[in-house]
C-alpha cells in the first residue's frame, strides 16, 4: 500500500470514528433515561435492515413470544446481533456508568477499605484481576 493510499485509509477510519461518536451522542440524547431493552427494541429493526446485514425480522418464540426478533437462521445473524449489542452498549454506557449523575457517596469503614485494598493487591498478581476480585466477593457473600 502506498503512502497516499495509507493516508487516505487512515483519514477515512478517523472520519468514521468521529461520525460514530457523534451518532452515538445523538442517540444518547434520544434515549436518555431509557432501559437497555427499550433501546434494543427501538433499534433492532434499523440495524437488521442495514444493507451490510439485511437480516429479516421474525416472530419470537419462547420468552420472546409476541415480539419481533432477528432471524437466527440468516447467514449474517451473528454479525447483526453483535453490531446491535455494541451500539446499544455504547448508547447506554454513559448512563449506566454513572457519568451523567454522580454516584451516591458511601462512607466505607476503615476495616473494609483495608480488606479491599489487600484483596486488590492479591488479585493484581493474576490476569483479569477486577473480575477475579468481584467474583471472590460475590462467592464470599453467597456463603
Amino acid at each position: 500500500m502506498s503512502k497516499a493510499n495509507t493516508q487516505t485509509t487512515v483519514h477515512a477510519v478517523i472520519n468514521a470514528a468521529f461520525a460514530y461518536g457523534e451518532g452515538i451522542e445523538q442517540l444518547r440524547k434520544t434515549f436518555k433515561g431509557k432501559a437497555r431493552d427499550v433501546v434494543t427494541k427501538a433499534l433492532i429493526g434499523d440495524v437488521a435492515s442495514h444493507p451490510k446485514y439485511q437480516v429479516p425480522m421474525v416472530q419470537g418464540t419462547g420468552r420472546f413470544e409476541g415480539t419481533m426478533v432477528l432471524d437466527s437462521e440468516h447467514a449474517k445473524y451473528q454479525a447483526c446481533r453483535k453490531a446491535l449489542q455494541r451500539i446499544v452498549s455504547d448508547i447506554v454506557a454513559t448512563e449506566s456508568s454513572g457519568a451523567t449523575e454522580p454516584a451516591e457517596e458511601i462512607e466505607i469503614p476503615a476495616a473494609i477499605l483495608a480488606a479491599a485494598e489487600k484483596l486488590a493487591k492479591l488479585c493484581a498478581e493474576y490476569e483479569g484481576a477486577r473480575k477475579l476480585a468481584s467474583t471472590a466477593v460475590a462467592q464470599a457473600f453467597a456463603k
